[in-house]
């Protein structure tokens, strides 16, 4: 019987072994079984994927608008054909349903042509000199060079969706790294680009883990710009290291959804579960905590529960599954930290709270309701990053805002309420990068600007903003009034 297979890293144009010949297991959350082998790419790897890159760069830059059009196209119609056997590859490396996973990947397709059309359409003034009247500003966006795109596991297609191309087409040559326990897709997503004929040395794929391969990227002093999905601790850990480079970082969230009590508490019950359990939680703009006042605090944790018992936890490759085992051991570790803190310190657990035994992997986790966290408790002011609804109570709407601010993480954040002035009244007090009002937490669109504000991040991409984030300013000045005179 033939075993697992053995992929390759993507450098120079060529599909290839780390160096050392190092190479790791990707094992199924889902079933237990290996699903490949990488190789484990070391510091050599990224020189030789950095010197690659520096390489075509200029090639790169030079291509014009039409013809970076034409790739990003072109790498859709490779995408394409593919949906459903690559939604299943993503669903049994990373857990979540096949419903979810067919939905992720095709949604690559209109996230590239949406940023397209905005490289199209790329607009910069001309200014009319200040202290010299007769000089003229021309501004130009150019590329940053060389740029590192690291990607997590949670959403191994959307993301690299965001940035991998949109680097490229910006006129940057590309180093991705993505995680480890997700590689698989990032594969795949390179398949479908040399099909499309990028350029040699352009996009450039390193699999391997974080610490190694991930740090020398980071701190190579020929890669111009950093683009990372992660953790907060992981990205001001980058911040240090990368030294005057150009970064973007979208971190943690821990997003409340705050709970008036004028509003509609079914459809926030329902907004509730599915911000709280799509893709097990593991979402860096999850309802991270659920804040409601206090007078609907009990009609609205029975409704809670209702929707949670809706929800069924199953193998992901079932169409009939709404949730599945999350994607490693160290991440349901934490929920399962958070969870037995806050109930030794007072909370009680309405529905789940332990693993589902009797299941291919020990990583099935049921969707959880916690009641009773207070702000002291990890639940109540972490980042849990699995699939519980923990609820906390307020009376005053500048208690709910406390509340809210308190972690100093701001990504996206939610108010429920039929009063428009409240709305926006707390908008304007929550100290984050989005507010949504009778929505999940959890919203995400193509095109407005997207990141955090304190501990959620650095930059704004999505639309326009995504090209902005992978470019420059350079101004041209122009003497419209005297000229040198021309030589004799």
């Amino acid at each position: 019987m033939d075993g697992p297979p053995h992929l390759r890293m993507f450098i120079d144009g060529e599909w290839c072994d780390a160096a050392s010949g190092a190479s790791f297991e990707v094992r199924s959350p889902a079933t237990g079984a290996v699903l490949a082998t990488l190789p484990s790419a070391g510091r050599e790897d990224v020189h030789r994927a950095v010197d690659a890159a520096e390489a075509a760069q200029p090639r790169v830059a030079r291509l014009s608008v039409k013809e970076r059009a034409e790739l990003a196209t072109r790498i859709t119609d490779a995408i394409r054909p593919n949906v459903e056997a690559w939604a299943l590859d993503l669903t049994l490396e990373q857990g979540k349903p096949i419903r979810e996973s067919r939905l992720e990947v095709s949604e690559v397709i209109p996230n590239i042509l949406w940023n397209t059309e905005d490289l199209k359409r790329v607009e910069t003034p001309v200014l009319e000199g200040y202290s010299k009247p007769e000089m003229l500003y021309l501004l130009r966006r150019e590329p940053l060079g060389t740029v590192a795109v690291i990607t997590p596991w949670n959403y191994p297609w959307l993301l690299p969706g965001e940035f991998v191309v949109q680097a490229l087409v910006s006129g940057n040559a590309v180093v991705f790294k993505p995680a480890s326990t997700t590689p698989i897709s990032a594969v795949h997503f390179l398949e479908a680009m040399e099909r499309a004929g990028v350029p040699r040395g352009a996009m450039n794929l390193l699999t391997g883990p974080g610490g190694t391969a991930g740090a020398a990227l980071v701190e190579h002093p020929r890669v111009d710009g950093i683009c990372f999905t992660g953790e907060t601790a992981t990205g001001e850990e980058i911040s240090h290291r990368a030294g005057l480079k150009k970064i973007s970082l979208e971190l943690g969230g821990a997003g409340p959804l705050i709970v008036l009590d004028d509003a509609d508490l079914g459809k926030a019950a329902r907004d509730i579960a599915f911000g709280c359990y799509n893709n097990a939680g593991q979402v860096c703009c999850a309802n991270g905590r659920i804040l409601v006042q206090e007078s609907v605090h009990d009609a609205l944790a029975h409704r809670v529960v209702e929707e949670t018992r809706r929800w069924r936890l199953d193998d992901p490759r079932r169409e009939e599954t709404d949730i599945g085992p999350m994607n490693n051991a160290p991440t349901l570790a934490k929920v399962e930290r958070h969870v037995a803190e806050g109930v030794g310190r007072g909370a009680r657990v309405l529905a789940g709270g332990a693993r589902a035994t009797g299941r291919p992997t020990a990583l099935y986790y049921p969707p959880t309701v916690v009641d009773g966290v207070t702000t002291e408790m990890r639940l109540g002011h972490a980042e849990t990053f699995g699939p519980v609804a923990p609820l906390l109570t307020f009376r005053t709407l500048d208690e709910a805002v406390e509340m809210a601010n308190l972690p100093r993480y701001g990504l996206s954040m939610a108010v429920h309420t039929a009063n428009l002035h409240r709305a926006f009244s707390l908008a304007r007090e929550l100290k984050t990068g989005q507010v949504v009002v009778n929505d999940p937490v959890l919203y995400w669109d193509y095109n407005h600007p997207w990141g955090g504000f304190r501990r959620s991040g650095i930059g704004r991409v999505a639309g326009k903003w995504t090209i902005e984030s992978f470019t420059e300013l350079k101004t041209v000045i122009v003497n419209v009034g005297e000229s040198p005179k021309p030589p004799p």
